[in-house]
């Protein structure tokens, strides 16, 4: 690459509400919540941007979810952030969900992972994109993160984002049929990879 830009400062749009002055917990502009979204007042909820983490769309609306099924008794499971679909919508694409080696690593103490080249799948050489698909996987354990680069790859990212959420394992997922051609086909052979059982192999 020739050129790097690197975005940042965004924040949370806070200031001026009244928040602090109605003694809600803040941190350098954020709503301080638990896992049901509760600030430290009684029935008063902080959704999207304004919470610490992640800055998207989808995160907030999941956010506004949890909050009205919370309010109305339904006893909604937590939202766990690493299985939030995260895409850079750059060129190439970047999509990823769950976690990082480094992040794998550090939480248990190792991991297990396996890179798939896109020059091994008939779409992408159709589409004219190289790229990868990397795996990371707890040691005896399921996956726990996907990565992917390439074009087109944050349609994919739906299938990896229910692999993580479901804790499956790769052997779980070799066995399912892919449509060809289709990029899809890609996370498909990455998880025959990485159970042992690889079908095509490129660099």
């Amino acid at each position: 690459a020739e050129t790097l830009l690197v975005a940042v400062g965004r924040g949370p749009n806070s200031a001026g509400h009244g928040y602090e002055e109605a003694g809600i917990r803040m941190e350098r502009g954020f709503v301080l919540a638990d896992d049901r979204l509760r600030t430290n007042l009684d029935n008063v909820f902080a959704v999207g941007d304004l919470v610490p983490g992640l800055q998207l769309a989808h995160r907030g609306f999941q956010h506004g979810i949890l909050v009205a099924e919370e309010i109305a008794g339904l006893d909604p499971r937590p939202i766990d952030e690493a299985g939030i679909p995260r895409v850079t919508y750059c060129k190439p694409e970047v999509a990823s969900v769950g976690l990082t080696e480094a992040q794998a690593k550090e939480k248990f103490g190792g991991a297990d992972t396996y890179t798939y080249a896109l020059s091994g799948n008939g779409k992408s050489q159709i589409l004219k994109t190289a790229g990868g698909v990397k795996l990371v996987k707890a040691p005896d354990g399921p996956v726990v993160g996907v990565t992917m680069v390439g074009e087109r790859v944050g349609e994919l990212v739906g299938e990896a984002q229910l692999i993580y959420n479901w804790e499956a394992y790769p052997e779980d997922v070799a066995p399912l049929v892919h449509a060809h051609p289709t990029q899809t086909e890609a996370l498909g052979e990455a998880f025959l990879a990485l159970a042992g059982k690889p079908l095509h192999v490129h660099g």
